[in-house]
């Protein structure tokens, strides 16, 4: 098996998730014939603690694993002891953008997993890149092909307004607009200010969209290599989310704890799929199969086993991907709802109806009073320290689910009842 994990990976750039300004091609076609978990939450918001739980599982592979990774915070917690063989590639202090797909730093740590598969009946590739160097070549996002039908103007009136207005930009010396995708190395952190153009967070998207675009790539390498060596099956999942514009912050573990921090992809494919579809087997690979109910990121060791043990069974049984809820099963604290915790503190939970987030949290767990940062520092310290804000209201947070998505709507003061019931929840989690 191999298994391929990111921190800052967040499904809303993946278009097996829906995303309809990214395409993920290579991810698509593994997710087409396997498994995906549509709302895998992790239960714990530092991606370090979700590995340290992985590592910490009986079903986890680790003492036959080779592991390749370029975080070295993995070789100090306590459970990487348990791993057969622990490869930390220092990641180059690079600072600039790569010139090629071949240059980048992933695609130098994907080249040694790759040689790695051969020998080893279990590999596991994990990288922070996402959360530390964007090198990924530009020219990999296809800017243009951007559709630009929407910038003409529609009738003789607005020609008019367009000329006129270029006509005053030719006369005045005005700052050029912000660029369709970033040129920028490090990511940014930052929440957006009033004051910023309105297409930051698309220009900031797109750039993500690229790094996303490089790991397809090499994600549809290491598909072909690992079924070339005989490798039985492939899973794909992240350790963290990443905010893209949600709630107004940019950047991994910036902001306020939001959906965005904690939701992560799982899909997991395997390598010899017979490509059938129908048949009485109605989990055999190739149906795609996706589960749309909230599932725990510490599920991870419990599908590879599954998928280790029988690679053309979706880990999925029938039962479970083709049931339907009663309208009227709506529970506050129902048997698969998914705690999430910050140190010590129980700080959010998602259900299948709703997520709920404790008052003045942001991602990392600081309080409101914190310092916002101005996306004039693009970068976080290394201990991810985000920016934030809350308000002094007891209650928390609380957002519809699966409706509202991306936390538009807080209606924590429309159904007080729920969201007391949540913060009772929490306390006594």
């Amino acid at each position: 098996m191999l298994l391929f994990t990111l921190e800052g990976f967040t499904p809303a750039a993946l278009s097996c998730y829906g995303s309809s300004w990214n395409r993920t091609e290579s991810i698509d076609a593994a997710a087409s014939i396997g498994t995906v978990w549509d709302r895998a939450v992790t239960p714990v918001t530092a991606p370090l603690a979700q590995l340290d739980r992985w590592l910490s599982c009986g079903q986890f592979p680790a003492d036959h694993m080779v592991v390749v990774t370029d975080d070295e915070r993995l070789s100090r917690l306590p459970s990487a002891d348990a791993i057969g063989e622990l490869m930390v590639i220092p990641q180059p202090g690079g600072d600039r953008v790569a010139d090629s797909l071949e240059d980048t730093t992933l695609a130098s740590l994907v080249a040694i997993a790759a040689e790695q598969l051969p020998d080893n009946p279990h590999v596991w590739l994990h990288s922070r890149f996402l959360t530390r160097l964007w090198d990924a070549p530009r020219d990999l996002f296809p800017i243009d092909q951007l559709d630009e039908a929407d910038l003409a103007p529609l009738d003789a009136a607005e020609s008019l307004e367009l000329e006129l207005e270029q006509q005053h930009r030719s006369d005045v010396d005005e700052p050029p607009g912000m660029p369709a995708i970033l040129p920028h190395w490090q990511p940014p952190h930052f929440l957006r200010q009033a004051a910023d153009d309105p297409d930051l967070v698309m220009a900031w998207m797109r750039t993500y969209g690229c790094q996303i675009r490089l790991v397809d790539a090499l994600f549809g390498l290491l598909h072909s290599v690992a079924a070339e060596t005989c490798h039985d099956a492939i899973v794909l999942a992240g350790t963290s989310g990443f905010a893209l514009g949600q709630n107004g912050a940019i950047g991994h573990r910036a902001g306020p704890l939001r959906s965005c921090h904690l939701h992560v992809p799982i899909v997991a494919a395997p390598l010899h799929a017979e490509g059938r579809v129908g048949g009485s087997d109605a989990s055999f690979s190739g149906v795609g199969i996706r589960d749309r109910d909230v599932t725990s990121a510490d599920r991870l060791p419990a599908i590879m086993a599954a998928v280790t043990s029988e690679p053309t069974r979706s880990p999925l049984s029938p039962e479970v991907w083709a049931a339907r809820r009663a309208p009227d099963q709506e529970s506050v604290a129902p048997d698969d709802a998914v705690v999430t915790r910050q140190g010590q503190q129980h700080v959010a939970i998602t259900t299948r109806d709703w997520f709920y987030a404790t008052q003045l949290v942001t991602a990392d767990g600081e309080s409101s009073h914190d310092t916002q940062t101005s996306h004039d520092n693009q970068g976080p310290a290394d201990d991810g320290r985000p920016t934030g804000h809350g308000e002094p209201d007891s209650r928390g947070h609380l957002y519809l689910k699966p409706d509202d998505l991306w936390d538009v709507n807080d209606v924590a003061r429309l159904r007080a009842d729920t969201a007391n019931q949540f913060a009772e929840t929490l306390r006594n989690a």
